[in-house]
């Protein structure tokens, strides 16, 4: 039997409820896959993977989820800091 107190009922709001979860869910609702971001992020599926669980990417990838698919800004990724390129020969 499951105890329905007014504290286990209130367990499973939408604060509750991990961000990369609603992220994979609005993903889905949208018909938006790992692939399909991947191609345009120019990234591998599994690294884009890695970016929904963890909830942080560069901000180049927060804008095209913010403009080009509407993400919402509640669930959006945090900017993560960009690592530099490869540094430039000075002759």
């Amino acid at each position: 039997m499951i105890n329905q107190t007014k504290d286990s009922a209130q367990a499973f709001t939408t604060e509750s409820i991990p961000d990369h979860f609603l992220r994979r869910a609005w993903m889905e609702k949208n018909g938006l896959t790992n692939v399909a971001l991947a191609k345009r992020f120019d990234l591998t599926a599994a690294r884009v993977s890695i970016i929904m669980r963890s909830g942080e990417c560069p901000q180049k990838y927060i804008d095209i989820l913010r403009d080009e698919y509407e993400m919402p800004e509640e669930i959006l990724p945090v900017r993560s800091a960009e690592k530099p390129g490869p540094k430039r020969k000075i002759d």
